[in-house]
């Protein structure tokens, strides 16, 4: 177990990351050097083991060197046809696979010349470290066979082949003919000790990735170290449950032509064991052999808060938002404090959260040396004249194209990226928005207070809670501290809701509250089929648009009669049914075969209760009816939206969108409220309708 004695001691603790490079793509030992100089100068952001030795993982990225591999193909008395032909993979191994691995290697039109065992000096390890040290190897790959422009994506197909073949066996660092990855389960400091090929005058690079890991969501592994195969990343990724289950949901259906045949051989595309850093790299590197660019793919999964930025003038504002509404469709955003730093080998970047919550800084110096990082000060800059310096600010990007000698930032960058495709046509052809609530029907006092029974309303959350919801518009205060016996000691029947629990995220951020999140969080929703995101097509764009998942009973009939093909389904069933059971495989039944049919859109609707009809409850049919779809690998062909009497409060609708509900109708509460109107006091019907939703809102946001 570590001791997090360095990180949780000082307000700098968290992980370390930046880059260091020559613009004009120029290969030296200094960027090597001042990349390694800049890792150990950030070891107070990674925490150390009580050994004092062993750390949560450091690394570099950079160029291949094709000197030090030369030297060492002559010494090893191995044969390359050119050694600009030359691929280098480093591997973590755990059992003797090499012969497998390089049979996959082989059918893939790559030969491998031989494997090299990495020194290492194991003096630089710790107790912990040393217990779970992998074998070290590097293979050596010569690609001639295969043209240029696609050894890097047959090395990617490789590279996943083998680790979906091998499992924990084998763990691929780098595979390519660009970058090669130096990592370990050590503190910075150690990392040049721990490799001595790291101080070899031979390695020669126009950039390098390096990175000081702090761990917070996982326990420390050598194969959690960073950088990873393209990029590096400071922060925690608030969102990974519900940004995995997008991939998953989606992953029947992704398919590239660059993939061809082997696009099933690269799934699945993520693993629930891994860190959240690594599953961003496994999309980043999968979207960039997609055609992706590296700007474009961290845009896509780490958005800017593109609702409310301010580009320089009206015609770029409209291309970026359309260019950003239309990524929507295709990603869910992987939300978190991140500071991210990418390379594909010839572009060096780095990209920010849209709150800004990791600090990074860059400098450009006139002899075209950048450095970018967590803080300023990483590596001596005595004798050079400084002709920026500057820090990225929330959602901006920063990149180096070190063959054509340029640097861009955030507008020029998306102004670039929205002009790719015409997003601003297809957004407007295709997406359906639905329009202002319109005046609700009536409903009888008797027939809310039968509901109201059989959905276990209380008279203290009628007049308490949900009163001061639609006086005030906010959620009730309590005093601190809750008594109430948990659901399975209680006496009293209990919804299903109240079984569950917020899951608080175990990291590093500072407070915000629902203030100021507002001006960067937004509870928009995009409903529909949602298509391959590998592929950006006008069809992508079909979707309907909502702004808020709190849906009122007008807008559900407008949902209805729109384009996009939707089904009712009842969750009720039978009172004189033996279980209840029997009724949510039938519910699960009749959702497969609506989806199959061609649903987009389907409403799970307890409307129909009644003396001989019992509902099933809401969160339980929301998530048996998405489980369903899982299986059946169809999750991503339509949208849920419950219609339910059950749901009333803020915990409530936050389960229902938790459980994969694209958005809720909480019929009964609204008719509540109505039926308070001028009885219990005197705000109207409008206003507090209005005011129970700004609550509801409020309080999921």
């Amino acid at each position: 177990m570590l001791n997090r004695l360095s990180a949780h001691s000082y307000p700098s603790g968290s992980c370390g990351v930046g880059f260091v490079c020559n613009i004009d793509g120029k290969k030296s030992r200094e960027i090597v050097r001042l990349g390694i100089e800049a890792v150990r100068n950030l070891t107070h952001r990674g925490a150390v083991g009580a050994d004092g030795i062993t750390g949560d993982g450091a690394g570099v990225l950079f160029q291949v060197p094709l000197d030090f591999f030369s030297r060492e193909i002559d010494r090893l008395a191995f044969k390359i046809s050119r050694i600009e032909n030359l691929a280098v993979g480093v591997f973590f191994l755990r059992g003797n696979v090499e012969k497998g691995i390089e049979l996959i290697l082989k059918e893939r039109g790559l030969r491998p010349i031989g494997w090299r065992v990495v020194p290492t000096d194991d003096e630089a390890l710790g107790k912990a470290a040393l217990s779970t040290k992998p074998i070290i190897k590097q293979i050596l790959i010569d690609t001639e066979a295969i043209k240029p422009a696609e050894r890097d994506r047959m090395l990617y197909i490789a590279g996943r082949v083998i680790e979906n073949t091998y499992d924990d066996s084998v763990y691929v660092c780098s595979l390519s003919s660009k970058t090669i990855v130096y990592k370990g389960m050590l503190v910075a400091t150690h990392l040049d000790h721990f490799y001595p090929d790291l101080k070899s005058d031979l390695l020669e690079s126009a950039l390098c990735v390096f990175h000081q890991r702090f761990s917070t969501n996982t326990f420390p592994d050598w194969t959690l170290a960073q950088p990873f195969r393209i990029l590096a990343h400071n922060g925690e990724i608030n969102t990974i449950w519900g940004n995995r289950n997008w991939i998953k949901a989606t992953e029947t259906d992704l398919y590239h032509e660059v993939f061809g045949d082997d696009m099933e051989s690269i799934k699945p595309v993520l693993s629930s064991s891994e860190s959240d850093s690594a599953s961003l790299d496994r999309i980043s590197e999968l979207l960039y052999f997609a055609g992706f660019s590296l700007e474009h793919a961290l845009n896509l999964c780490i958005p800017p808060a593109w609702e409310c930025c301010e580009f320089p003038a009206d015609e770029h504002r409209r291309n970026a938002e359309a260019f950003f509404e239309y990524q929507s469709f295709l990603m869910k955003p992987w939300d978190g404090p991140a500071a991210v730093v990418f390379t594909d080998g010839s572009t060096v970047g780095a990209h920010l959260d849209r709150n800004g919550l990791r600090p990074l800084r860059f400098v450009l110096t006139e002899d075209g040396l950048l450095v970018a990082g967590s803080e300023t000060g990483m590596i001596d800059l005595a004798g050079r004249r400084v002709i920026r310096k500057d820090r990225l600010g929330p959602g901006d990007t920063l990149s180096a194209d070190l063959i054509r000698g340029e640097v861009r930032h955030t507008d020029e960058i998306i102004d670039g990226l929205s002009r790719q495709k015409p997003y601003r046509d297809w957004t407007d052809q295709h997406l359906i928005k639905l329009s202002a609530a319109s005046e609700e029907r009536s409903h009888s006092p008797e027939d809310i207070a039968r509901k109201q029974v059989a959905f276990g309303y209380t008279l203290e959350e009628v007049m308490l809670s949900m009163k001061e919801m639609a006086e005030k518009g906010k959620e009730i205060t309590f005093s601190m501290g809750d008594d109430t016996p948990i659901p399975s000691l209680s006496e009293k029947p209990q919804l299903l809701f109240r079984y569950f629990r917020q899951r608080f995220s175990q990291v590093t951020n500072p407070p915000i509250d629902s203030i100021r999140e507002r001006m960067v969080m937004s509870l928009r929703m995009n409903i529909g089929h949602k298509k391959n995101f590998l592929l950006e097509t006008p069809e992508q764009a079909r979707r309907l648009r909502i702004e808020s998942p709190v849906l009122l009973e007008s807008q559900i009939k407008e949902i209805e009669n729109q384009s996009l093909l939707t089904v009712r389904i009842p969750i009720t069933f039978s009172r004189t049914s033996p279980s209840l059971m029997p009724a949510v495989r039938e519910l699960q039944k009749m959702v497969i075969d609506a989806v199959r049919d061609g649903a987009e859109i389907v409403i799970l609707s307890d409307r129909d209760i009644s003396r001989e009809n019992v509902a099933v409850p809401s969160l339980l049919a929301t998530a048996a009816a998405f489980e369903a779809l899982r299986k059946e690998g169809i999750a991503n062909r339509a949208s849920i939206i419950v219609e339910t009497g059950e749901a009333r409060d803020i915990h409530h609708l936050a389960c229902l969108i938790g459980y994969n509900a694209s958005a809720v109708c909480p019929y009964l509460a609204i008719q509540t409220i109505r039926d308070l109107c001028g009885r219990s006091f005197k705000t109207s019907c409008e206003e507090a309708v209005t005011n129970y939703r700004k609550a509801l809102e409020d309080g999921m946001l």
